[in-house]
Order: C-alpha cells, then sequence, then structure tokens
C-alpha cells in the first residue's frame, strides 16, 4: 500500500524545523493508517501558480492508493474546485486523509435514511432582491426534500450579503452552528453557500460536524478526525 504526502509551506528554508516536523506527522500519520510506502511532496510557496511539487503528484497520481494532507486547504483555495478535484481522484481510487478535516468521503448518499435535515442558502445579491431570491431558493430546497428523500424538514437557514466575507456576515449559518445538535444533515444549494473559500468552508464543517448533501456538487460526509489512529 503506497501513499502520498502533499504538503505546501511559506518557503521552508526560512523555518525548517517547523516544516519538517509537520511533515513527519504526515509521514506518520500514512504510516498509521497502514500504508507501508510513503513518498513526499513539498512545495516552497504558498501561491497555488508555484506549486510544482503539486503539479509532479497529479502528473503521477495514479501509481499512489491514498493522498494524504494536513486539511482540505492543502487542496485548494476555492472550495467547489477543491472538492471537485478531490472527488476526481475519489473515483480514481485514491482515498483521501488529512489530520484536521478527517477523511475526504462522498459515498452513500443517504436519500432515503430518516434524517433531520436543516437547510442553508447565502444570497449574494443586491438587498432588495434578497427577500424574494430567498424565498425562492428555500422552497427549491424544501421541495426537494420533500419530493427527494425520507428526510424530516427542521428547519431552514438563509443569509444575504453583498459579498461573503471571513467573518462576521452569515448570522444566520452562526445560529446553524449553535443548533447542530438538532439536525443530521445540512442540505445546500452549492458548497459556496457554506463559503468559497476552502479555509472557511473547513472551519464551518469542523464546527457543523454534519454530513453536507448539495445539490449541485453532490454529497460530502463527515468523517471526525478522531477516528483516525494518529495523534499529533
Amino acid at each position: 500500500m503506497k501513499a502520498a504526502v502533499y504538503h505546501f509551506t511559506n518557503r521552508s528554508h526560512i523555518r525548517p524545523k517547523v516544516n519538517q516536523t509537520q511533515l513527519e506527522n504526515l509521514r506518520r500519520f500514512a504510516f498509521s493508517l497502514g500504508f507501508d510506502e510513503v513518498d513526499i511532496y513539498c512545495d516552497e510557496y504558498v501561491w497555488s501558480s508555484r506549486h510544482s511539487e503539486f503539479d509532479r503528484f497529479m502528473s503521477c497520481h495514479n501509481q499512489y492508493d491514498a493522498l494524504v494532507l494536513k486539511d482540505f486547504d492543502h487542496f485548494g483555495d476555492n472550495t467547489i474546485s477543491c472538492i471537485r478535484r478531490m472527488q476526481d481522484l475519489l473515483h480514481d481510487g485514491i482515498r483521501i486523509y488529512t489530520i484536521d478535516d478527517g477523511q475526504f468521503s462522498d459515498a452513500g448518499i443517504p436519500l432515503q435514511h430518516p434524517y433531520r435535515v436543516a437547510t442553508y442558502y447565502c444570497s449574494t445579491c443586491a438587498q432588495f432582491k434578497s427577500t424574494q431570491i430567498i424565498s425562492v431558493q428555500n422552497e427549491i430546497l424544501r421541495l426537494f426534500v420533500e419530493k427527494r428523500t425520507n428526510w424530516t424538514l427542521i428547519n431552514q437557514y438563509a443569509d444575504s450579503t453583498t459579498r461573503q466575507k471571513a467573518k462576521g456576515s452569515q448570522s444566520e449559518l452562526s445560529r446553524l452552528l449553535s443548533n447542530r445538535d438538532q439536525f443530521d444533515i445540512v442540505l445546500v444549494h452549492n458548497l459556496n453557500n457554506i463559503h468559497w473559500r476552502v479555509k472557511e468552508f473547513s472551519k464551518y464543517r469542523r464546527k457543523l460536524r454534519l454530513d453536507i448533501y448539495s445539490l449541485q456538487d453532490g454529497y460530502l460526509r463527515f468523517i471526525d478526525p478522531a477516528d483516525c489512529s494518529f495523534r499529533s
């Protein structure tokens, strides 16, 4: 069983000890998962345009059984493009494990499980249009639950913002987070509704600790990082 470790850092020659410690953690994590051969790919820049080692991994990814990362953020900046790239690898038979975000999985869409569902939508349109748009989008989500699943709709949450900032602009999402124990799954139109930046999306997902189903992007199962055998 062979795994690839991928990591990037802000010029590792400036802080080599920190970088080497992180790479060793990732290597140990891979071995703890049962892989007996581990190759390291590490870029020395945070900018994706300079990720030659990532490109090198992608050019030969078929020789590996798994990819090991620190978190989803190390696979891309944009949420939807990151998830789709990981889905492509998964469908090529390459499992994806992260220390911070758990195992990536989109298998087994639970449409017929008797789940309690919350829907979430975020409008980025002008304020005067938001109320009407939110009403329509909430109705689409409600009809999907009613017509296509065996779920029970518990509540619907929606925010309106002219742009998704990193902090402070999604009060309804914060309310959903505070009520997460009432739900088994969250339904959205697309994953960007939660946040378009992977770092922020992952932060919210770790707080939710729930599966997410997107009408556009498919099913994203939550697998707790604590279920892995590695401890940093």
